[in-house]
């Protein structure tokens, strides 16, 4: 096996006292993990050379030591490999995320947070309330609103604008119910391996 600097990841020949690359004295790498070498990239999960060299696969510097992700569950946001039950998720970001035990099932069953918002509030803003709801899978409620929507609008136009207000609030409380409902749906298709509805 060749030696690798601890501190950039550089190969090592077997017989130099010093680091070619950034020059640092030869250490042993520390043992962090149960594939032996430096443990896991907090970022990504790849196993790491030492606890500091860069990692391989997504270039991290100075990188976050972690344990392998098995050992933390899975995230109920997105699914991914959690380091901890209480370590941020990698992969979607959420610091207080859901620990689930479980392997989450695979492709893309998972309904993402940020893309309902921006259906939320960009198709809102044209007149079309209810297409977040509809991505979350409540596709009754989503069509509910959305004929609503337009029955204010209409109400609103003949009204000189009291039906407009009415609109506006729906408009805010939907943008909330969409990100309600992704984070229900999350939850529970990573606790029970199936959509909630």
């Amino acid at each position: 096996m060749v030696d690798t600097c601890v501190n950039c990841g550089a190969n090592l020949s077997p017989s130099s006292t010093s680091c070619p690359s950034c020059g640092s004295p030869r250490r042993s790498p520390s043992t962090g993990g149960s594939s032996g070498g430096g443990g896991f990239c907090g970022s990504c999960g790849t196993t790491l050379a030492s606890k500091y060299s860069p990692c391989p696969k997504c270039g991290h510097v100075k990188t976050t030591f972690a344990p392998p992700p098995q050992s933390g569950g899975f995230c109920g946001g997105c699914g991914g490999p959690l380091a901890s039950k209480f370590a941020p998720c990698p992969k979607c970001g959420h610091v207080k995320t859901t620990f689930n035990p479980a392997v989450p099932p695979q492709g893309g069953l998972y309904k993402n947070e940020g893309t309902g918002l921006i259906l939320s509030i960009v198709l809102g803003l044209l007149g079309l309330n209810g297409i977040g709801q509809i991505y979350a899978g409540r596709v009754g409620r989503g069509i509910g609103i959305m004929i609503g929507s337009w029955v204010l609008i209409a109400v609103g136009v003949l009204t000189f604008g009291i039906g407009l207000i009415a609109y506006l609030a729906i408009f805010i409380w939907q943008i909330f119910d969409t990100k309600k409902l992704c984070r229900e749906y999350n939850d529970f298709l990573s606790t029970n391996g199936r959509p909630p509805w």
